[in-house]
């Protein structure tokens, strides 16, 4: 399973050793306990909020690009659904691809042309999905929509020039 981001809000202190921490936003939150060393001492107390990165349900580490990270996963999960939705199940599970945004921002990240993105979402959807290769057209339309996204800058990483010359929108960063 690969790794997600969400936004996090520190609960209480949960069994010895751990502290109770709320994931998500809307519909999709759930409370669980997380051993505490993975929380920085900064944010242990209640009502702390953070972004943590995730797999299945459980803490890795705290993103340290924490809002940057809510922001950009954010943008690329719209076209995701709207655009992409290769099983039709955006309607019902808003986060469904979220595991595939990290990927799909590298690519933004370092300049990767349209085919470039097209070809590593039909190997999501043939691989990795294993449901069939939605048309050469819909995948060239949904990176295009991601490339003309306005992301936020990651601190601390250089975003590359676009093969068009754009680069991703630091201003926000």
């Amino acid at each position: 399973m690969n790794e997600r981001r969400l936004e996090a809000v520190v609960v209480g202190a949960g069994a010895p050793g751990l502290l109770r921490v709320m994931f998500g936003r809307d519909s999709n939150k759930y409370v669980t306990e997380v051993p505490v060393e993975r929380v920085p001492s900064s944010l242990r107390l209640p009502n702390a909020s953070f972004v943590p990165v995730v797999v299945g349900r459980d803490l890795v580490r705290v993103e340290t690009a924490g809002r940057a990270w809510i922001e950009i996963q954010d943008q690329i999960r719209i076209v995701l659904n709207a655009v992409w939705d290769p099983i039709g199940v955006a309607g019902a599970v808003d986060d469904q691809y979220d595991a595939y945004i990290a990927g799909i921002y590298s690519l933004l990240e370092n300049g990767a042309s349209e085919d470039m993105i097209a070809t590593h979402l039909v190997s999501i959807e043939v691989e990795q999905m294993e449901v069939g290769a939605s048309p050469l057209n819909k995948r060239l339309a949904v990176a295009a929509t991601l490339r003309r996204l306005q992301l936020p800058a990651m601190p601390g990483r250089s975003l590359s020039n676009r093969e068009d010359g754009n680069k991703v929108n630091r201003e926000h960063g």
